[in-house]
């Protein structure tokens, strides 16, 4: 039976225990980081079976809805087992009614099949077990004639930026490349990697050329998996293919290992090809979105 909990319903430290367990289990389904997307979230859970839901939801013009927050790639449900298409249905027609909109986006372990409404999202992923060598050779031409631009001769690595910093160049490189960042996206943005990185769990990797960063890349390293949760090039990191060159250094790195990158990747065809020019598997997760708004809003959210 799958039952509803409210907010102060859910015990934390059992509910991280219980991500843990879980196969798919995710930086994103993390207590702490639901708390900073999303301070109200809910949850669903399966007592049968022990799979759990996270439901990040916020209220406007006095209506409920789901939605999927900032920066949060997959979330839907984490199963300890293999999730079967009756039971992400389950799940799903579970939700309560008072949500009257949901735009929220599922994981790929759900699958793609028997759920109704459903958008198909790419996610670019890359497990580095053989030699550079190896996983250089299966890069794309371009990407291995990208990597033979130098870098300026005064180029150093770095691994000191703050949040505040790394979001700072974010947000005037590739947010505006991409129609801008939200001041509560912002927020987010900052107070996840802030978290992060008093954790222990981000990694920001940067290049830095006259006393300026060109480029950097903010990873989130959990149960060997490694998220590139954001990345920032200035018109000089583009110019010299920097973001490959981080890219590459994290590949070259882990070499040998079972470590997985994943891009978070997008359905925008630039960066796909970015992405899968490393050698990275391409999988498909859900975008499900339910309208029972009154008829006076639903054309608001077609």
């Amino acid at each position: 039976m799958i039952k509803h909990l409210t907010h102060e319903a859910i015990d934390k430290t059992w509910w991280d225990n219980r991500v843990n367990c879980c196969v798919n289990r995710s930086w994103y389904a993390k207590s702490d980081v639901l708390d900073i997307v999303s301070p109200n979230w809910e949850a669903l859970v399966d007592d049968v079976s022990g799979a759990i839901m996270p439901l990040t939801w916020r209220r406007k013009f006095g209506i409920d809805y789901l939605f999927q927050p900032y920066a949060i790639q997959q979330l839907g449900v984490f199963s300890s087992g293999p999730i079967e298409p009756s039971s992400s249905t389950a799940f799903l027609d579970s939700v309560p009614q008072r949500f009257r909109y949901v735009d929220i986006w599922l994981n790929e372990h759900m699958g793609t099949l028997g759920i109704d409404g459903g958008l198909q999202n790419v996610n670019q992923t890359l497990r580095p077990i053989s030699s550079i060598e190896s996983l250089r050779e299966a890069y794309d031409k371009g990407h291995r004639r990208n990597l033979k631009k130098v870098l300026p001769p005064d180029t150093e690595w770095t691994s000191d930026m703050n949040a505040a910093t790394f979001v700072e160049l974010f947000e005037r490189t590739t947010a505006a490349r991409f129609g801008g960042l939200r001041p509560m996206d912002r927020r987010i943005l900052l107070a996840l990697i802030a978290h992060a990185i008093e954790r222990g769990e981000a990694n920001i990797i940067g290049l830095r050329s006259q006393g300026s960063t060109i480029a950097a890349a903010c990873f989130i390293d959990r149960d060997g998996r490694s998220v590139l949760l954001k990345s920032a090039s200035t018109s000089a990191g583009t110019e010299h293919c920097a973001i490959f060159h981080i890219v590459d250094n994290w590949i070259a790195k882990n070499a040998g290992t079972d470590k997985v990158l994943d891009f978070a990747g997008s359905n925008h065809a630039g960066t796909r090809r970015f992405n899968e020019g490393f050698g990275g598997s391409t999988s498909l997760y859900l975008n499900v979105r339910r309208n029972r708004l009154p008829l006076w809003l639903k054309w608001m959210k077609r």
